[in-house]
């Protein structure tokens, strides 16, 4: 299955961290593929402008959120319901977001959807300094899903 999913598609190494492939864009939304492999990570970002809705299509994925109030929430994509998997989770505006696979997992494949459509002038990757700043007693997982800047 994965070679087929790498196969099917023009990939690009998102700057934020998974595989990406942009599959619908039009005025009110876009959308677009993603593909976590091992060792790969989405680091710490935002969506200024919109909500953004993941789904899950293969395996499974943790969504990591910090509200603006400092509060952590883990959505759990898959199709696991007994276990707290939803196969859609929706990410606060403005709120930071983080994903990785679980531990075992050698892939997870699914898709990302805004609307509006998705911009990169309302998109920010978080600053490993500031996030730590903002949400220290965060400071494990911060330092896991960032990157040095």
């Amino acid at each position: 299955m994965l070679a087929d999913i790498l196969s099917a598609y023009d990939w690009f190494d998102h700057p934020d961290g998974p595989k990406f492939v942009e599959t619908h864009r039009d005025q009110y939304r876009t959308s677009g593929h993603w593909l976590f492999l091992p060792g790969a990570f989405s680091s710490f970002h935002k969506v200024l402008n919109n909500e953004e809705l993941w789904l899950i299509h293969a395996g499974k994925l943790l969504v990591h959120v910090l509200d603006p109030g400092g509060a952590h929430r883990i959505l759990r994509l898959g199709m696991d319901f007994a276990s707290g998997e939803w196969p859609a989770v929706t990410v606060p505006a403005g709120c930071w977001q983080a994903a990785e696979l679980p531990n075992g997992m050698p892939f997870a494949f699914g898709t990302n959807v805004c609307a509006p459509p998705f911009s990169f002038d309302q998109f920010e990757i978080a600053r490993r300094d500031a996030l730590l700043r903002d949400f220290p007693d965060h400071a494990g997982l911060i330092l896991r899903l960032t990157r040095e800047n």
